[in-house]
């Protein structure tokens, strides 16, 4: 159950972060004093976007996401979002649909594949890492 409650505490922390003006929240400081306590694994795509290791933890994010500069914060939360919108449309089926419904996919799914190469490039440069260390799996 700590676990599960781990995960929407995640999302509601990179919510707020989508709203972030340069200050954090109130509401995103919650999260991160009670997502500290948590040893957790993060899933993969909060790792991808934070450039920490896929054995991370709440409570690792928790310290990144700390380290992190106001800009570095919104380069983050804006990959964050596209990051995860490339994920669910990569989970739509297209089997049943139209020539033109699949057409339509298709060149949605390209733009999407090149919104990801840019903003992968831009944390990479925002965190001050390589890219060819990272985002191999997506």
């Amino acid at each position: 159950m700590k676990h599960k409650r781990s995960k929407v505490l995640l999302l509601a922390l990179l919510n707020s972060l989508a709203d972030f003006d340069g200050e954090l929240s109130e509401d995103a400081k919650l999260l991160l004093d009670e997502l500290s306590q948590r040893s957790n694994i993060i899933p993969p795509l909060y790792a991808d976007v934070f450039l920490l290791p896929r054995s991370a933890t709440c409570a690792d994010l928790v310290k990144r996401i700390r380290s992190l500069s106001q800009k570095q914060i919104a380069i983050a939360s804006y990959a964050f979002q596209i990051f995860r919108f490339y994920e669910q449309i990569l989970r739509v089926n297209t089997a049943e649909t139209s020539p033109q419904q699949q057409a339509a996919y298709a060149s949605q799914l390209e733009k999407v594949r090149l919104s990801v190469a840019r903003t992968k490039v831009a944390l990479a440069e925002s965190f001050g890492q390589g890219i060819e260390n990272h985002y191999n799996d997506l």
